[in-house]
């Protein structure tokens, strides 16, 4: 079977997936901001540190897919807030490590069991198979593009 050349940007899977990617978010941003205080960025520090503490700045910023200085910023906010705290890396003596308090635990506890119904909500269109399907995909494409990406890193310079 031969899929048609995109004609138009909104044809492009990299647009489309965005979109998705973009009223899934602002679905879960209206929902966390009015009941928990939380903007988009807030919530996935706090989803990452109560699934992945303890996480070094750059690891966070990392997984958050934010640059470092955003990831500082909105760290400082919560830590303001109670929520998370700095501790010294072991490892490392310059290091810091980024944890949830237990405010920001409890919080974590309240908001991961909606994100996990919302996402379920968004699923369940699909059948079981194409859950699946679905699943297995974008794994497989997250591989390859991270793959890609790197291909276009510039080649480092002694």
């Amino acid at each position: 079977m031969t899929r048609p050349v995109p004609a138009n940007l909104k044809e492009l899977f990299s647009y489309r997936l965005n979109r998705l990617a973009f009223v899934s978010s602002r679905i879960a941003a209206r929902v966390n901001e009015s009941q928990y205080e939380l903007g988009s960025r807030d919530w996935r520090i706090i989803g990452l540190l109560g699934a992945f503490a303890p996480l070094s700045l750059n690891a966070l910023a990392h997984e958050a897919n934010i640059d470092k200085s955003q990831a500082s910023r909105s760290v400082a906010e919560l830590i303001e807030r109670g929520l998370v705290k700095r501790g010294a890396d072991e490892s490392d003596g310059r290091g810091v490590r980024l944890d949830l308090t237990p405010q920001g635990r409890a919080l974590y506890r309240k908001v991961f069991p909606k994100a996990v119904d919302r996402n379920e909500k968004m699923l369940s269109v699909l059948t079981d198979e194409e859950r699946e399907v679905l699943e297995r995909a974008i794994d497989k494409l997250t591989e390859h593009t991270i793959r890609l990406l790197e291909e276009l890193k510039p080649p480092r310079t002694r």
